[in-house]
């Protein structure tokens, strides 16, 4: 099934979904993600032949626990850090006495991971991942690449059992302790333990990403995302690419995020002075 029937499907029960270039985890020229999610079937025919294919998890209800396992690629280079994502989540639901719900759709990722999708019983309040939750165990909230899309020259996979299978929109509810693993602060890593390890004088790359790392609340969004922006700009990113960075720094790092009229006054208005 093409990338663009597969959307369609999805779009029509309400799953919200967006393109991706060929062969790639980025968007066509001229998209922008998640951000243009869309269930408009006419946006939809309108795509490329040959596009792949995203999820927007938040507005559909959805988190995906990504699994990696250890591997290599076509030309032997190490692929996921030799992380073993399977093996730590059957770890942990031993050592807790738990168990993933059933029925449930997944899908194998093209170095030979895993996604798990699971429905959500209440919306989450803003898109949200959780990078190493678990050991090569990411959860996802926001987003995610889903298939026939293919990156490196393999597809995303949908793993069914024959004997039962299982569609996106039947799969089980994510158990309370999975969104507690999305949801909770990060706690197994202290950075400031770090700083003595650090040698070298600051550069300016590392400044702006402290500064973006600080994020914004209310009150200071505007100032905060056009000094945010200057910043990208005057280290010789591509207007192109800085608009893209600014959408997806103003959906992590400012709380409440600025809408989307808001991010493109601010992108215009500094663009004048570069």
């Amino acid at each position: 099934m093409g990338a663009k029937r597969r959307a369609l499907q999805l779009a029509q029960a309400g799953v919200p979904v967006y393109p991706l270039a060929p062969g790639s985890k980025t968007p066509p020229k001229g998209h922008h993600g998640y951000r243009e999610a869309t269930t408009d079937t006419d946006t939809i025919l309108r795509w490329s032949d040959d596009w792949g294919l995203g999820i927007d998890l938040f507005t559909a209800g959805i988190v995906v626990l990504d699994l990696d396992r250890p591997g290599t690629t076509t030309d032997g280079k190490a692929v996921h850090g030799g992380k073993d994502g399977v093996k730590a989540l059957k770890i942990y639901l031993e050592q807790h006495q738990r168990q993933l719900p059933h029925p449930m759709y997944a899908e194998q990722t093209p170095h030979g991971g895993l996604h798990l999708f699971f429905k959500l019983d209440q919306p989450l309040e803003r898109p949200t991942r959780k990078t190493n939750a678990l050991p090569g165990v990411d959860i996802l909230g926001d987003f995610v690449i889903a298939s026939p899309s293919e990156v490196d020259g393999s597809p995303y996979l949908v793993m069914q059992d024959q004997t039962q299978p299982v569609s996106i929109h039947d799969t089980a509810t994510a158990p309370q302790w999975i969104v507690g693993l999305l949801t909770a602060p990060q706690t197994a890593f202290n950075p400031a333990k770090t700083n003595s390890l650090m040698k070298g004088q600051k550069t300016y790359t590392g400044r702006l990403f402290d500064k973006i790392a600080q994020g914004a609340d209310e009150g200071e969004r505007n100032n905060w995302l056009a000094s945010v922006t200057g910043s990208i700009l005057n280290a010789g990113t591509d207007p192109a690419n800085a608009y893209y960075l600014i959408g997806w720094i103003n959906e992590r790092f400012i709380s409440p995020p600025l809408d989307d009229r808001e991010v493109n006054a601010v992108f215009k208005s500094v663009c004048k002075y570069h």
